[in-house]
């Protein structure tokens, strides 16, 4: 397929795993990304991927960036503990179980995640590269796409594939009528809080031993007055095995988030967004300044430089058509954003790939073949979205939409 080159914006996961992809089968390709290095951003830290794409991933990955990923991924354990905020009693637990033949999920770490599938295309991904715009191509000069970037280079392709994230140029140029996410008028801020001496006294291992899910209660005459909500926090331990094969791995840690309605920080919308960004490590805090001693103490012991917060966005459950483009297409959070919720969008983001990559090998990238891919990506995109939904409305007792 030497006459297919394949032009990806974007080195996130959708992207990364895209030319992971496009490598295994020898496919050309380049991958341009705005930022100056792989983790010039906190994008949010720990995945899970289960169920079928586990095998799907074995089979997009190249050998050697498969090693490397299943090497650095943290140990999993199956359960979940429920905790009441402010007294710390166990309202659930329950060890989780596999259906017959299943295997454990992975749990990832998104940063160790990229550098696995850097593995092998390093020389075809370029950072510092913001793009501007595309043009198609005469299919009287050959057809396919002319890419412009910032810095005045130009670059051709068959395909363009616009993995550049929730604010994506490719998908505004392409699709001009608005599918840009909803406010869904709740926050998240996420973290890491390393398992150091003085953490693992203060946080007991009944708070560690798998999912742990800390609910707080609004007070009543808060949630009738100001229609105060609850707040809930989900956090993971994430514990490495290969630190003699993987120098890089980080300190075992224990990833967090904490999930409210936008509300509960008393900020105009028009402050929130950059509060959050700039004081997620002092808002955090507050939020959990009630808790139990025993809980609060992972906020409390937090990496400040790795805490990040933002309001949540997301496409509607009935992410609608549009009309396709022979040599243009989206994938992951350029197209299908989602609430953190239902812990799905980096399945989505992967199988946006894997459909991708089935669609581009067979050598045919026309109108028809994208317009086939775009469908199974919005069939698989939907059925994630409705899940996000009702994990938001069970997490933070939001009304049905």
């Amino acid at each position: 397929m030497a006459s297919i080159h394949i032009i990806i914006i974007g080195a996130g996961v959708s992207g990364l795993a895209l030319a992971q992809g496009l490598s295994r089968r020898n496919i050309s390709f380049s991958v341009y990304e705005r930022d100056g290095f792989l983790d010039s951003r906190r994008q949010g830290y720990r995945l899970k991927i289960f169920g079928d794409m586990k095998g799907r991933l074995h089979d997009l990955l190249t050998p050697a960036a498969w090693t490397t990923f299943e090497g650095t991924c943290a140990q999993s354990f199956l359960g979940e503990t429920n905790l009441n905020a402010t007294d710390a009693s166990i309202t659930a637990c329950r060890q989780g179980s596999l259906p017959p033949g299943a295997s454990l999920p992975f749990t990832v770490d998104r940063g160790l995640f990229r550098q696995a599938m850097m593995t092998g295309i390093s020389a075809s991904v370029h950072f510092g590269k913001e793009f501007e715009r595309y043009e198609d191509i005469s299919p009287n000069d050959g057809g396919g796409v002319r890419v412009f970037f910032a810095d005045g280079s130009i670059q051709t392709g068959t395909l363009l594939v616009g993995a550049d994230g929730a604010r994506s140029r490719v998908r505004a140029q392409l699709i001009p009528r608005s599918l840009d996410a909803e406010d869904t008028g709740t926050c998240c801020i996420y973290g890491k809080s390393p398992l150091t001496t003085e953490l693992l006294q203060r946080f007991p291992p009944e708070h560690r031993r798998w999912i742990t899910v800390v609910r707080d209660e609004p007070p009543i005459i808060q949630s009738i007055v100001l229609g105060a909500g609850p707040v809930t926090m989900v956090c993971e331990p994430c514990l490495f095995n290969s630190r003699d094969i993987y120098e890089h791995l980080p300190p075992d840690y224990v990833h967090w988030g904490i999930l409210f309605r936008r509300n509960l920080l008393g900020l105009p919308s028009s402050v929130l967004e950059m509060s959050l960004k700039r004081e997620a490590p002092r808002l955090a805090r507050q939020i959990a300044s009630e808790w139990h001693p025993s809980i609060k103490a992972l906020i409390e012991l937090q990496d400040d430089e790795l805490t990040s917060g933002l309001p949540i966005f997301s496409v509607g459950a009935n992410l609608p058509e549009w009309d396709s483009a022979p040599h243009v297409t989206v994938m992951g959070d350029a197209v299908h954003t989602m609430s953190p919720t239902g812990g799905v969008g980096a399945v989505a983001a992967l199988n946006d790939a894997c459909e991708l990559v089935r669609c581009v090998e067979t050598g045919l990238v026309n109108k028809s073949a994208i317009a086939g891919f775009e469908h199974r990506m919005r069939e698989f995109a939907r059925a994630c979205v409705r899940r996000t939904n009702e994990a938001g409305r069970r997490m933070l007792d939001l009304s049905p939409a």
